[in-house]
Order: C-alpha cells, then sequence, then structure tokens
C-alpha cells in the first residue's frame, strides 16, 4: 500500500504573499517547497501584442506548472526527509489566469477550447492535493504589497485586474464547494484571511502538524 505524504496547493492573486507563505510553510514543518515558474520567455512581447502571445503564453506556463505538479507527487509518494510538499500556485490557479485572457479577449473561443483539453488532461493525471490553502487578501491591499517590493512587470498590473483575478478565484472556490472538479474530491481547502502583513502561522502550523502527524521544526 502506497502511503502519500501531505500534498498542498497554495493560492491567491498576485501581491496576496502566498510564495512567502509557501516558503515559510515549508521551513517550518519540513516541507519540499516548489516555486512559480520563473522564466517566462513571453511576458514581455506579451505586453507588447496580448491578443497574439497570450494563448502561447498560457500554454507555455500550463506545460511548466505540469511539469512542478509531477515533481510534487513524485515527493509526495517518494522517499525523502521532507515531510511532504507545498506547491506555490497549481494548474487550478493557471486557468483562473487563462480564463481571464480568454473573457477579456485575449484567448479566442477555439483557443480557449484548446486550453481546456490540455488542462482536463493534465489534471486528471495528477496525484490530488491533500489540501489548498487560499490567502483571502482584498485586491488594494495586494496592490500595496506589488508596490512595495517593487518589481518591474507587476508595475503594468491595475487594480482592476486584481479585481477581476479575485472574482475568477470565488468562481474557482465555488466550484471546489459544488463538487465540479474531479481531483478536488476529498481535499480539505482553508481559506486563510491574509490582510495584515506579518500575521503569525502559528495556528495554521498547529492545525496542519496535528491533522497530518508532522513534526514542527524549532526555529
Amino acid at each position: 500500500m502506497i502511503t502519500y505524504k501531505p500534498l498542498i496547493w497554495v493560492e491567491g492573486i498576485i501581491g496576496s504573499g502566498k510564495s512567502t507563505f509557501s516558503r515559510l510553510l515549508a521551513k517550518k514543518l519540513n516541507l519540499r517547497y516548489i516555486a512559480e515558474p520563473v522564466d517566462n520567455d513571453y511576458l514581455t512581447i506579451f505586453y507588447e501584442n496580448p491578443k497574439r502571445w497570450a494563448f502561447p503564453m498560457q500554454i507555455d506556463l500550463l506545460h511548466k506548472r505540469y511539469a512542478l505538479q509531477k515533481l510534487a507527487a513524485f515527493e509526495a509518494i517518494g522517499e525523502s526527509d521532507y515531510q511532504g510538499v507545498v506547491l506555490d500556485r497549481g494548474l487550478p490557479g493557471d486557468r483562473v489566469f487563462a480564463r481571464l485572457h480568454m473573457l477579456a479577449g485575449n484567448i479566442s473561443e477555439v483557443e480557449w477550447k484548446t486550453y481546456l483539453r490540455a488542462y482536463d488532461t493534465m489534471t486528471c493525471s495528477l496525484i490530488p492535493p491533500s489540501l489548498m490553502i487560499f490567502l483571502d487578501v482584498e485586491p488594494k491591499v495586494a496592490m500595496k504589497r506589488m508596490q512595495k517590493r517593487d518589481r518591474s512587470f507587476e508595475a503594468r498590473v491595475p487594480l482592476d485586474y486584481l479585481e477581476k483575478l479575485e472574482r475568477g478565484y470565488m468562481d474557482l472556490l465555488a466550484e471546489i464547494d459544488s463538487g465540479q472538479h474531479a481531483w478536488s474530491r476529498g481535499m480539505e481547502l482553508i481559506r486563510l484571511p491574509w490582510n495584515t502583513d506579518h500575521q503569525p502561522m502559528e495556528n495554521i502550523v498547529q492545525k496542519l502538524s496535528q491533522k497530518y502527524r508532522l513534526e514542527v521544526l524549532d526555529e
């Protein structure tokens, strides 16, 4: 019988703090931290011509995230010193971004259908997560965090895009609650209010430690 280690997906809009949260959670519970793809060859040309490059950019990101999720799944069933895995945004989060491009007209109807076929094939072949943690952050708060960290590519992101992104995630969470996604069956969903910077993580760490019988590492 295969024993699975906990596999945790962390989701949130841009500026929610999910990367920082994921790294800290991994450190406190000795989890393998798998970061988002950082090499995006399309980003510059996408901003120059969104309608031309949105679809290939999202397909490229989808494949990169799929590769990382295969790595996460391997770690969850493999022999290692880690107690589990925490993944910084999963395929469902990627779908939220792609859907926004479709709604904005940057991805055509036929391209959207092609994306969904690829997405459905990939999600059907993945080990589902044990837990999804959604960091619930207001778009205005996320915008202030983005301005503070001053990343050049984020300067192009307007507040109304973050608001649309938040609505896209609310749609995803509603779909999960209603059982529309096969991969989410049996998965626990936690929505964490995360508007305040530098929030203590003791509660969520203790909750996960007790649920999955994980050792909490000393600072």
